[in-house]
Parts: C-alpha cells; sequence; structure tokens
C-alpha cells in the first residue's frame, strides 16, 4: 500500500480549508485507487469542516499533535479523544519543529503513539537525523536511538497500521534540498528493517514515508522506489492544484 499526504503545519484558515477540500471533492477521480491511502493533515480549526465533508472526501485526514494524556487540566491543548470526535484517522507525531520549538522529547513521543494506538488511530511519526550523515553505519546509529525510544513498550494490536515518516531534518524547509534517493533508500530499508524487529508485537503493518522538499517535480522518483512506501509532502501542497498534480503523477507511476 502506498501513502501520499501532506501536512499544512499552521497554514490555511476556514476559507482556505473550504476551496482547498471543494477543488479535492471535485477531482476526486484523481484518488480513485485502492492501492493508494491519500490523506490531508490540517490545523485543529478545520478538522470540523473536513468531517463535515467526510462522505465526499475521497481521502483520509487527521491532526498535527495530541497531547499525552487522555484529559486534564492542560490549557490550551488538544485531547486524542477530541481529534478522534472530529473523524480523525491519522494523528501526526514527533515533527522536528515540535521537538525544536516546543521541547517535545522522544519518551513523550512514545507516550502519544501508545496513545494514539489505544484509540485506533494510525500514528505518523517523524524522524530523521540533524545533518547530512553519508556514513551510513553513523546514520543508523542515529536512528537506531530513536526508534528504541519511540517504540519502547508499544502496545499495538493485531495488524494496527503505523507510520514513520523519514524526515532528514537538513532536507527540511525552503532553502534546502530533498535527500537523494540512493541515501533514502538506505536510510529506509534500515528503519523498516529494525522497526519490525524492534515492534515485539503482532502488527506487521509498518509503512515507511519520505519526506523533506517533496514537490511535483521529484515525487515520482520516491513513489517509484521499492523500499520507499509513499511521500509526506510540506510547504509543496499548500496549493491545492499542486496537491492533486502530485497524487496524478502517482496514479501514473
Amino acid at each position: 500500500m502506498l501513502w501520499i499526504g501532506t501536512s499544512w503545519k499552521m497554514n490555511h484558515d476556514l476559507p482556505a480549508t473550504k476551496r482547498y477540500i471543494k477543488a479535492i471533492i471535485k477531482n476526486s477521480r484523481f484518488f480513485d485507487n485502492p492501492k493508494i491511502n491519500f490523506f490531508v493533515i490540517p490545523p485543529y480549526t478545520s478538522l470540523m469542516m473536513f468531517q463535515n465533508s467526510k462522505k465526499k472526501l475521497p481521502i483520509m485526514y487527521g491532526a498535527q499533535n495530541i497531547h499525552w494524556d487522555e484529559s486534564g487540566a492542560y490549557t490550551g491543548e488538544i485531547s486524542v479523544k477530541m481529534i478522534k470526535s472530529c473523524g480523525s484517522q491519522i494523528v501526526e507525531l514527533g515533527h522536528s519543529e515540535r521537538i525544536k520549538f516546543f521541547n517535545e522529547n522522544l519518551k513523550l513521543i512514545n507516550k502519544k503513539i501508545n496513545l494514539a494506538l489505544k484509540y485506533n488511530l494510525i500514528p505518523l511519526v517523524c524522524i530523521g537525523e540533524k545533518k547530512i550523515e553519508k556514513d551510513l553505519i553513523k546514520r543508523k546509529k542515529i536512528l537506531k536511538y530513536q526508534l528504541n525510544i519511540i517504540f519502547q513498550k508499544i502496545k499495538c494490536k493485531k495488524n494496527q497500521q503505523i507510520l514513520l515518516a523519514y524526515e532528514p531534518i537538513w532536507a527540511i524547509g525552503k532553502n534546502n534540498k530533498a535527500a537523494s534517493i540512493k541515501y533514502c533508500n538506505e536510510s529506509i530499508q534500515f528503519i523498516k528493517e529494525y522497526s519490525l524487529k524492534k515492534i515485539k508485537t503482532r502488527s506487521k503493518k509498518i509503512s515507511v514515508l519520505y519526506g523533506g522538499n517533496v514537490d511535483e517535480k521529484n515525487c515520482s522518483n520516491f513513489i517509484k522506489s521499492e523500499f520507499i512506501d509513499g511521500i509526506f509532502i510540506g510547504r509543496a501542497a499548500l496549493k491545492v492544484n499542486n496537491f492533486i498534480k502530485i497524487c496524478k503523477e502517482s496514479l501514473r507511476t
């Protein structure tokens, strides 16, 4: 199964969300493929608008984060029950911006993964190294460290889906370039093999996506890879026409 999706980060108000959803519904034919799961992860404020259009939407949708506790005195936070009640199926966790700007750590992300699985949400967990590590042994060591913590004592039901977004931090951002296919293949092959060994549960449904300056020009290169299970698009998919273009390209690949 191939996964093609995007996170809007802190972009798009309700009028912009309405236009985006309308365009996706209008172009539903480009999302009709049983072998591809398309998804959008908007801000919390847009979730109910997605919920109201859920019957017509040809894609999945979810939230950009959850709190590690189910409820409580956490002013300004959003709980797993809240996003679930909005029809979310996916939740993005552990993005490098959450770690950099909001002091999140891997142990906290581990708690959130378990909570997402408890509520039958698909956790989309971001991992990746800070700088280019041409030495594969060193890169594996960094990724192994992250995987060991985020998957510690994971409680996963039979065949629950887990998504990992391999996002090298050095490849994220307007002025940076996407990783090469060779670099991605090396990293993702290791991530998949090690994750299946690490998660000692009945679930073997672990898919690894690539994210980091994916756009309509290079997306097909990543989609064609035998090791990459999909793409996680950032800035390039903020314009709905670009997102649709990338989704159309995935159908041709």
